[in-house]
């Protein structure tokens, strides 16, 4: 889980990092053909690194159900076992 989250934090720095260079882009009065370029490729990083991120949001929420299922599992198990316990005693 801990790598999940660094995960996440890099590809959150990694789009912080990106919307500051955009800013820089609207900014500037004149653009020539390698900031066009450079503009385009940002935006085409930052669809990747968005989809990346909702990858593994969605995958650490599944993660996160099927804990919890096995923890419910458990405590009907737990408390089965302790029904008999008490029954046969």
């Amino acid at each position: 889980m801990w790598r999940r989250q660094k995960a996440l934090k890099r590809l959150r720095d990694k789009l912080n990092a990106l919307a500051l260079f955009d800013r820089v882009h609207d900014y500037s009065p004149d653009h020539d053909l390698a900031d066009i370029l450079a503009h385009a490729s940002r935006q085409m990083r930052r669809t990747q690194i968005m989809a990346e991120i909702k990858e593994l949001s969605t995958s650490e929420q599944g993660h996160r159900s099927a804990f919890r299922m096995r923890s419910a599992l458990l405590l009907l198990c737990v408390g089965g076992y302790a029904s008999l316990r008490y029954l046969f005693k």
